[in-house]
């Protein structure tokens, strides 16, 4: 009986939070369809403003790697005030430096085994390029929340994307409050678009973003 007594009061509980709003579980999901590129993946898809996440970031691990004379990731969000780590798994050495208005940085060059460190303190887009070799380039999306995602090679994407974080030591991403949100894209070649989406208080809404060729936007206006 007293069994049977607690399970009824928590399903009152759970039922009586839900019907109060206090029980959400909302994100996005969708496709990103480009034309004039062979392929739809590496566009950020980003919210341009979402409630105040505040993050631990003491654990957290951002790396932007060098081999075979490219930077991997090609793209790589990180959250404002993230440190990002530039080890040299390659052959040869590199010389790793940007000259972007949100970070201008050269870190000289090392060898083979060796890492360096940046801390990015500003929102904005980071190009990077390697002094030794001017082949290689990427990019650095420094976001003002958490509430990203970069598609895959189908174009897909879904935000929060908490797999995301955890793979590099943040844990405990909550998901979207219920409400209207302005979703952007960014991609170095490809014409930046937004879409405003409203977000259930149980669930994920869907869309999908068709882009073309073209000159990107900045992430926020200034």
């Amino acid at each position: 009986m007293k069994i049977q007594l607690k399970y009824i009061v928590f399903i009152a509980i759970f039922l009586f939070m839900g019907s109060t709003g206090k029980v959400f579980a909302g994100g996005i999901k969708g496709t990103v369809k480009v034309k004039g590129l062979r392929s739809p993946a590496n566009v950020l898809v980003y919210l341009s403003k979402s409630p105040d996440v505040p993050l631990d970031l003491k654990r957290a691990r951002f790396i932007m790697d060098q081999q075979n004379l490219t930077f991997i990731p090609h793209v790589l969000p990180i959250p404002v005030g993230a440190t990002v780590e530039f080890p040299n798994n390659d052959e040869v050495s590199h010389n790793v430096f940007s000259l972007s208005r949100t970070k201008k940085f050269n870190l000289g060059s090392y060898k083979k085994g060796k890492s360096k460190s940046v801390l990015f303190s500003k929102p904005g887009v980071v190009e990077l390029r390697c002094d030794v070799h001017a082949e290689m380039s990427a990019f650095i999306m420094v976001l003002k929340n958490p509430y990203w995602a970069i598609t895959d090679d189908r174009g897909q994407f879904q935000i929060p994307d908490s797999t995301y974080f955890e793979k590099r030591g943040i844990k405990g991403l909550p998901d979207l409050e219920p409400g209207k949100y302005l979703v952007k894209t960014w991609h170095e070649k490809l014409k930046s678009k937004k879409k405003t989406v409203v977000v259930p208080e149980n669930g994920t809404v869907s869309m999908t973003l068709k882009l073309t060729r073209g000159i990107p936007g900045v992430l926020y206006k200034r």
